[in-house]
């Protein structure tokens, strides 16, 4: 952590302009080495021409210094803004390590803002959710918790919990000169479990802003299901073809429909076989079912109603679906399930708007809830689980007139999962984990 570090910190490639970050004790000097003129003013930009170690022009360049503490990462850095080169940031950046600096790993610039106390966890995740985001949801998501919203109310309940336990410890430390009433104990238990659970089940939601909302086609076989899926992703992903069964698996295409990231499933057509690869298929397909968050329902306006149909209605009819009518450009044999069914035509884009209209009215709530939740990784939402299943275990107790001194250690254990969530108690390999998901130079 005392070696300074540099790395390339704009996407590979050719662009305009390129960036090359240091940070550490050194790195200024380092940058200095190099410059025709050095440099001292922080937060200033300074027009230089950049040498390298035989004194041959490499680029001019823009450089900024940040001066610690007031920087990303709490040490000092520089970055250096050259041209958009392949060739001349690799250059630069061969000068910077000739100068003394060590290449930066996996996200090292946030791991050292985050040891040096710039940030906590919650925020260090976000920013690696900020750069992966697909959708405006996922992003909006992201840049709240990155602005502390998360760590906020996680800071919330953190208080609470302390709050209890001063009481609890204060009871059992001066239990001659203190009375604390245990209802008094009862009801912030409970307050602060129902927060929890309130805050859990939408967790969920959250989730899936940042992964995509899950959406499985299902219909008997040749409704359309593969050609719908090419017309929502407008590429060729599922084999096209007039043969019942030709999809045996899943297929899977993500989409951006109204500022909403979607996964979409293209799964085997749904009826009686013997065929036994087409029977795995099935089976997949209703697996699929279960855990989508909707379902498009598709039918074959030129067969109506079938009862392989009826069939798989049953099977999803208690889901969050949409019942849709394909090949109305071929036919009109459209007998309504609902009042909102939609009628396309996979083939020429018929309808399609009305189908995503509707599709964002059935994730409406996942959307709104999702944007409550502010929880976007599943080590979040695991920590959150463990610290409500420990203040139940001491609410459990509590009921069960167990003494304080037993209660609260149950609840010093949920106090753990909290530090832990928010990184002010960490493991090392948990750390090494969370970071070498980023890229080099962040």
């Amino acid at each position: 952590m005392r070696d300074t570090i540099v790395a390339i910190a704009s996407p590979h490639g050719t662009g305009a302009i390129s960036v090359v970050r240091l940070s550490g004790d050194e790195a200024l000097q380092i940058v200095n080495r190099f410059l025709n003129k050095p440099i001292s003013r922080p937060r200033y930009v300074h027009h230089r021409e950049l040498f390298d170690t035989s004194g041959s022009l490499v680029d001019e360049v823009l450089v900024v210094y940040y001066k610690a503490p007031k920087s990303y990462t709490g040490e000092d850095m520089v970055e250096i803004y050259c041209h958009g080169g392949i060739l001349v940031t690799q250059k630069v950046l061969d000068v910077m390590l000739a100068g003394g600096a060590r290449l930066a790993k996996n996200g090292e610039f946030t791991k050292r803002a985050f040891l040096n106390g710039k940030i906590d966890l919650v925020k260090a995740e976000a920013v690696l959710q900020v750069i992966e985001a697909k959708s405006e949801k996922a992003l909006k998501l992201a840049l709240d918790n990155l602005k502390g919203k998360l760590s906020e109310e996680i800071e919330f309940f953190r208080r609470k919990l302390l709050d209890i336990l001063a009481k609890i410890e204060v009871s059992i430390d001066y239990s001659d000169d203190v009375i604390v009433d245990d209802s008094e104990i009862r009801h912030d238990i409970v307050s602060l479990l129902e927060m929890l659970r309130s805050k859990i089940e939408m967790a969920g939601k959250g989730l899936h802003l940042s992964t995509g909302v899950t959406l499985a086609i299902v219909g008997k076989p040749n409704t359309g299901k593969s050609t719908l899926l090419n017309r929502l992703l407008n590429e060729d992903r599922a084999i096209v073809t007039d043969i019942p069964g030709t999809t045996r698996d899943v297929i899977r295409g993500e989409i951006k429909i109204g500022g909403v990231h979607f996964v979409i499933s293209d799964t085997a057509g749904v009826r009686e076989t013997e065929d036994v690869i087409e029977k795995i298929g099935i089976e997949r397909t209703l697996r699929e079912v279960q855990k989508s968050d909707v379902v498009i329902f598709l039918l074959d306006a030129t067969t109506g109603f079938t009862e392989d149909d009826q069939y798989i209605y049953e099977l999803i009819k208690e889901t969050n679906h949409v019942v849709v009518w394909n090949k109305v450009d071929l036919a009109s044999n459209v007998q309504r399930i609902g009042e909102d069914d939609v009628l396309i035509s996979a083939k020429t884009g018929e309808g399609l708007r009305a189908l995503e209209q509707k599709l964002l009215e059935k994730v409406r709530l996942i959307v709104e809830e999702g944007e409550l939740s502010h929880v976007t990784s599943k080590r979040q939402l695991e920590y959150l689980k463990r610290v409500y299943a420990n203040i139940s275990n001491a609410y459990d107790q509590f009921k069960k007139g167990y003494p304080f001194d037993v209660i609260s250690i149950d609840l010093r254990k949920a106090l753990e999962e909290f530090d832990e969530l928010l990184g002010r108690n960490y493991m090392e390999d948990l750390i090494d984990t969370i970071f070498s998901n980023f890229c080099v130079g962040k």
